[in-house]
């Protein structure tokens, strides 16, 4: 039904309605106006008619009267038989006796003039009282009614006729209306026409027709000039758009070059210092197994710092390799079981830590999407960082939980270690930066910083939280694919 409303007629229609029922009120409002007029000039003519018939009467009927003369008044009243709006026609002597009467078929009595008789359009009748004088005397009345059908007929004739001619009027109106509606209707869909084509194609070569140098001819001319505007805008923010692609294409080039340059150089100084390192702390231990007999105490601790900084040494290299590689190794995408996956994790912890009371909580059925292999490296460090930190605890609790928002799921691990100052927590996923000395707790500061590196891998995110002394809590925010959105929905449902 909303087709039907104004608001959604084309425009032609909109003008030629508009037009139509202007001249259509008009019209109507004209042939009233005609009618009502002709309606008053009849009666006024017919009321006229009507006493110069009373007159006449009037002045043959006086002598009959003044004689009481039937038979005239007779002879007078039946002339009036040829005259057909006269329904009933009374006489009356000055005292008001009726003296003759005319009457039609079915007519009633003559009123008597012992009241006065009602006279003018009463009902469907006009009636008339004439006295009749001699010498200004008095010597009668006369009464009149007559008929109102030829009043009626012919203001029907004329409501027929004034009703056919604004008929034939209106049509005509119609037809000019359809032609002149085009001058005003066919610049604005020509420019309705230019900007759909415009919008639909995005060519802003395209250009309405101008039409005259009135409002439309001008509304023409400036949306033509607004088009051009926009035509010279958009080639300078295409000509903007390409230079800036040329030069992101050849900055992303140059930053590629210098990343592949760099993670190569980073791979061969790594695997280059390895060897060397393989040698001190081979030697090292050499020399502590040989020589142990002629080495003093002072001696074995040099041999012993020096075979613990080579393995130190060993494991920010072992870091950085690592760190390399989840940088450059393609990504292979599929859904894991991270439950399954922490829970073989912390049995590898078990077995190669010191044993203290664990209770560790992994909720079960914890399932996200991504590379297997970095996801593993990510996790698996921050356990190890949980399992590290709450070490020196009397028990060790350590829970993993999930929960899933928006497209989200958020894997958050938490423990009851020593915990970190909010403070520094912008260096926690920056390489190299430790939070805790060597002497309290190992480690490189490369594990936040790969693990931060493989979850913007997976377009995810990591935040963090703690307090001094009452553990810390990672946040892991994984995005999760439609499939496995629609897969929770069905399971759910």
């Amino acid at each position: 039904m909303k087709r039907w409303h104004w608001r959604y007629w084309p425009l032609k229609a909109k003008l030629l309605f508009l037009t139509l029922f202007t001249s259509t009120l008009g019209i109507v409002l004209v042939c009233a106006s005609l009618i009502a007029v002709e309606n008053q000039n009849y009666r006024e003519q017919l009321e006229s008619e009507l006493h110069v018939i009373a007159g006449i009467l009037a002045e043959q009927s006086a002598a009959a009267l003044l004689f009481e003369d039937h038979e005239q008044l007779s002879s007078i009243l039946s002339s009036l038989r040829k005259i057909e709006t006269i329904k009933q026609a009374c006489v009356f002597s000055a005292s008001g006796t009726l003296m003759n009467s005319l009457y039609s078929s079915g007519d009633t009595d003559c009123p008597s003039l012992s009241e006065q008789p009602p006279v003018g359009f009463v009902g469907n009748y006009y009636r008339l009282s004439q006295p009749v004088t001699l010498y200004e005397d008095t010597v009668g009345y006369i009464y009149l009614i007559s008929h109102l059908e030829v009043l009626k007929a012919h203001i029907q004739t004329f409501i027929f006729l004034a009703m056919g001619i604004g008929g034939l009027i209106q049509l005509i109106l119609v037809f000019v209306a359809f032609r002149l509606q085009r001058l005003v209707s066919q610049p604005i869909l020509e420019l309705s026409r230019a900007a759909e084509r415009i919008s639909l194609a995005h060519d802003y070569t395209i250009r309405a027709p101008v039409y005259g140098k009135d409002e439309l001819g001008r509304l023409g001319r400036t949306f033509n000039d607004m088009i051009g505007t926009i035509e010279q805008q958009n080639l300078r923010i295409l000509e903007s758009r390409d230079s800036l692609e040329r030069t992101v294409e050849e900055r992303t080039s140059q930053l590629s070059l210098a990343n592949k340059e760099l993670e190569a150089f980073s791979y061969s100084v790594s695997h280059d210092l390895r060897q060397p390192l393989r040698a001190i702390e081979g030697f090292g231990r050499a020399l502590e197994e040989d020589c142990e007999d002629v080495l003093d105490d002072t001696g074995k601790d040099h041999l012993r710092r020096i075979r613990a900084a080579s393995v130190r040494m060993a494991g920010l290299i072992d870091g950085l390799l690592v760190l390399s590689r989840v940088s450059r190794q393609p990504m292979e995408s599929e859904r894991l079981n991270l439950s399954e996956m922490l829970e073989e994790i912390a049995e590898e912890l078990s077995d190669l830590s010191e044993p203290l009371p664990t209770e560790l909580r992994i909720q079960p059925d914890i399932w996200v999407a991504g590379d297997g292999r970095m996801l593993r490296i990510a996790f698996q460090n921050l356990l190890e960082n949980a399992w590290k930190y709450s070490a020196k605890e009397s028990s060790r609790v350590i829970e993993v939980s999930a929960t899933s928002d928006a497209g989200y799921i958020t894997i958050a691990i938490q423990d009851n270690g020593v915990g970190f100052d909010m403070r520094y927590v912008d260096k926690l996923f920056v390489a190299f930066n430790r939070l805790h000395t060597p002497s309290e707790f190992g480690g490189t500061g490369i594990g936040l910083a790969t693990v931060n590196r493989v979850i913007l891998r997976h377009h995810g995110s990591i935040s963090a939280s703690s307090e001094v002394g009452k553990g810390a809590r990672f946040a892991v925010c994984l995005p999760v694919p439609a499939a496995d959105r629609l897969h929770s929905v069905e399971s759910n449902s």
